[in-house]
């Protein structure tokens, strides 16, 4: 095999590695356009009553139970895509920033990879249980599900993507509407953590969620155009010194 087969094949995979932040949107949007199609109609959310939660599971307990996995399935790999993402993230924040915030980055991207994997994976669990189980348990089960891949997710999210926006606007290697957008998001994701304590907060949440997707595809697609570099983001060809 010659140096220039490899060097193809590594850049290859680069393109691949910087197209999971997409891949994270699209599986877990497309979760959502399930929901709302094969779903009952109405919504539950921790705050609604035990009257609401129960005529909820009991409208069409089989069609629950199939979406369950359906949405356990793809909002798992929504999640497993954002943790093979992580790497491209880290490694933008060391060029341009420091070790010490890539090191940031990489934690709280990887903590919100987590605990959206761990609400996949209770909301398959859901499934194993929905009309089977006593009201408080399905109720609990579907909390933690819904807690864990809502406030603090979004919350540890955010905060990485706030910190990746400040470190591209400072060493303009991104966009600037990239960048201001980025701490926008980033705000606005912190802010959802209140859905934890008053149910106003919860309105947090679709700001950081669906605004990030955007953000994400848009910085997904920026690392794919260059090979999945981290080096001139910004589409100029004028050298940069940093």
């Amino acid at each position: 095999m010659t140096t220039a087969t490899l060097t193809r094949t590594s850049a290859q995979r680069r393109d691949l590695g910087a197209l999971t932040g997409v891949l994270y949107v699209l599986f877990f949007v497309a979760s959502l356009v399930i929901a709302g199609a094969l779903g009952p109609s109405g919504t539950v959310t921790p705050y609604s009553s035990d009257a609401e939660v129960q005529a909820y599971r009991l409208k069409d307990p089989a069609t629950l139970e199939n979406l369950f996995r359906i949405l356990g399935l793809l909002q798992g790999l929504s999640a497993l895509a954002l943790l093979a993402f992580v790497p491209c993230l880290t490694a933008f924040v060391r060029r341009y920033g420091s070790d010490a915030r890539a090191g940031m980055v990489r934690a709280l991207a990887t903590v919100a990879g987590a605990l959206l994997l761990l609400s996949a994976s209770t909301t398959w669990v859901l499934a194993q249980i929905s009309s089977k189980a006593e009201l408080s348990t399905y109720r609990a089960v579907s909390d933690l599900s819904f807690i864990t891949g809502a406030g603090p997710a979004i919350a540890a999210l955010g905060v990485a993507v706030f910190l990746v926006a400040a470190t591209g606007r400072a060493s303009h290697a991104l966009p600037a509407w990239v960048t201001w957008s980025g701490m926008v998001i980033g705000v606005a994701s912190v802010l959802s953590m209140s859905s934890l304590v008053v149910e106003g907060g919860s309105v947090f949440i679709p700001v950081g969620r669906f605004l990030g997707f955007v953000w994400f595809v848009a910085l997904s697609v920026l690392l794919w155009r260059r090979g999945g570099r981290t080096d001139d983001l910004t589409g100029s060809t004028t050298p940069r010194y940093l």
